[in-house]
């Protein structure tokens, strides 16, 4: 029979910033079995999976699979322990999680005010979106916290994505026969888009950035 516990899941100021200082918290229910038998590599401390599990000790060492060479086992109470029990093993009900949103305090071509919206996914594990679970470590008999999750981009790719799209402006443009007067007129238009990138959003992380439609090249 699982038990229940509750816990809270510290949630962070924005999605992607690994800044908890505002101490907003989600409240969650640990619902599997009490005691988590799981492995972990010997070398790394990274824990692998849930190899047993039981309501007593004995059930769980009953319950216990084999480790694989070159991990070792580890056990946690999830009564004393229910978040990081959350993270290991994954069952845990969070509810729902209301949506991020944020004006950029900028404009788009017709004067609207730009937002950027964040949509926490309740179908989905909310540790997870806050988290990389798949590094959780267990270390001098300790567990230690899983990374950030940090946006799936870097800066460094996407000044580039925008110098490479700004070079495919520039070839299509010099196609002038290719293209009409108002396609030519668009190509142009997105180009000083991406100039102005750096000036009209500065200070707002490049994740946030809303972009027009791309015109059609050929």
């Amino acid at each position: 029979m699982a038990i229940e516990k509750a816990f809270k899941i510290a949630i962070p100021n924005e999605p992607y910033v690994n800044d908890f200082s505002d101490g907003t918290e989600q409240d969650a229910v640990y619902n599997g079995e009490r005691y988590l038998k799981f492995q972990y590599n010997a070398t790394t401390g990274v824990i692998v999976n849930v190899i047993g599990g039981g309501d007593t000790e004995e059930e769980m060492v009953a319950n216990e699979g084999p480790v694989m060479e070159g991990h070792l086992p580890g056990v946690i109470d999830a009564d004393a322990a229910p978040l990081h029990a959350a993270m290991i093993h994954r069952t845990y009900d969070s509810g729902e999680k209301a949506d991020y949103s944020e004006d950029l305090g900028t404009t788009d071509s017709e004067g609207a005010a730009e937002t950027w919206e964040h949509v926490w996914n309740n179908n989905m594990g909310l540790l997870a979106q806050i988290w990389n679970l798949e590094t959780i470590k267990y270390v001098d008999n300790a567990i230690v916290m899983p990374e950030f999750r940090t946006h799936g981009t870097t800066e460094a790719q996407f000044t580039d994505s925008i110098t490479s799209q700004v070079a495919a402006c520039d070839t299509e443009l010099a196609r002038a026969d290719v293209y009409t007067d108002d396609e030519k007129t668009a190509i142009t238009a997105h180009k000083t888009f991406l100039e102005g990138i750096a000036t009209k959003y500065a200070g707002v992380s490049f994740w946030k950035i809303p972009f027009p439609s791309q015109p059609n090249f050929k």
